[in-house]
């Protein structure tokens, strides 16, 4: 979401001035890459808290530290519906994200990118039949249909989905943004429109914070959930992205290697001891040949499932896709710049949240 809203500012013809940590894209690029916004989960039901029950009995999901200020939130605004408008927000927002990543290779497919859907495994009648009531269910209305799959009761096609190499796309747009001046240092404190990094303060007019799960110390309602990333080679062509519900991990072919996804751990740590399980499990549906590569990232998830998108003053911030981060990121990123310039306003439902920003 920053390198796309420091790409979109300088569309605008704006100066920019990016702000990372390590290199760009650090945090992101352990991701499948999988372009899947239709796939949209809320946080604050009862069905995902029984489903969170389910993962951490199957080992799925470890929790190892609760966020108290996100958990009461979440218990605040259990199973309070969102408003409709909010659901047409994110319907335009998927669109515009699926048509820009589909722009972009278009202009220059350097990223690996493949519109040739995803396929969602079903091991069992049960786990089928309920993933077919959720999409039927699905405010996005998204195209599926059932298929076969060997070795498997059944699987979920959706024909619409598209997927990529996230960290050719951080090259790309490294690439993109190359008029913008990037400061490799960690951001120490916010203050509207006032920056301090490394002990140095800096004033800007306006300030764009997507700073995933770390957005928390504004005083936002983000926590984590931890995944892995494993760059590997297999034996066989895989044709599309695979997601095995029960082993709770994605396998997304690329042209040099594949990727291997898994994990949504309550973790703030950079302990990758549980990385391993999910690679086991994915060698049940793939024959893994050599592990090239294992990045991690934190997931920042709001107590709805909705991100947060809102300008309060002179900041602006963008955060809280959850498992969606790079699904959404293009449309996070532009809508994050038309807060910033004032073409737009605080979108309902998604800025909420903004009230309690302590910057």
């Amino acid at each position: 979401m920053g390198l796309f809203a420091a790409y979109y500012s300088l569309r605008e013809g704006l100066d920019v001035t990016v702000f990372e940590a390590k290199e760009l894209g650090n945090g992101s690029v352990h991701a499948a890459g999988l372009i899947e916004p239709y796939r949209f989960d809320r946080i604050n039901t009862s069905s995902m808290i029984l489903k969170m029950i389910r993962y951490v009995k199957s080992r799925t999901t470890a929790i190892r530290q609760i966020d108290v200020p996100w958990l009461s939130q979440l218990l605040k605004e259990l199973n309070r519906p969102p408003p409709v408008e909010a659901w047409e927000i994110m319907r335009k927002m998927a669109k515009f994200s699926l048509s820009e990543y589909a722009r972009l290779a278009e202009e220059r497919n350097d990223f690996d990118y493949r519109s040739d859907g995803l396929m969602e495994l079903h091991s069992t009648r049960e786990s089928l039949e309920k993933g077919m009531e959720e999409e039927r269910g699905s405010p996005f209305s998204p195209k599926f249909e059932v298929v076969e799959y060997p070795g498997f009761y059944g699987a979920i096609y959706f024909p619409e989905l598209s997927h990529l190499s996230t960290d050719q796309f951080v090259k790309r747009m490294n690439r993109e943004i190359d008029k913008a001046e990037v400061k490799i240092k960690r951001v120490d404190r916010i203050s509207g429109g006032r920056v301090r990094a490394e002990g140095k303060e800096e004033e800007f007019d306006k300030v764009i914070v997507a700073a995933g799960v770390w957005s928390k110390n504004l005083g936002l309602p983000v926590t984590s959930f931890k995944g892995y990333g494993y760059w590997v080679k297999v034996k066989e062509t895989i044709k599309f992205p695979l997601v095995p519900v029960d082993q709770g991990v994605a396998i997304a072919p690329l042209t040099s290697a594949c990727k291997i996804t898994g994990g949504f751990d309550m973790d703030f740590t950079n302990d990758l001891s549980r990385a391993e399980l999910f690679l086991q499990n994915a060698r049940k549906i793939v024959k893994v040949e050599e592990v090239l590569d294992l990045k991690m990232g934190f997931r920042p998830c709001t107590p709805t499932g909705f991100p947060i998108l809102c300008a309060v003053g002179d900041l602006v911030i963008a955060t809280g896709n959850c498992r969606l981060g790079w699904s959404y990121a293009p449309s996070m990123g532009q809508m994050a710049v038309e807060l910033a310039i004032g073409k737009v306003k605080n979108p309902i439902y998604l800025s909420d949240y903004c009230s309690k920003v302590n910057a």
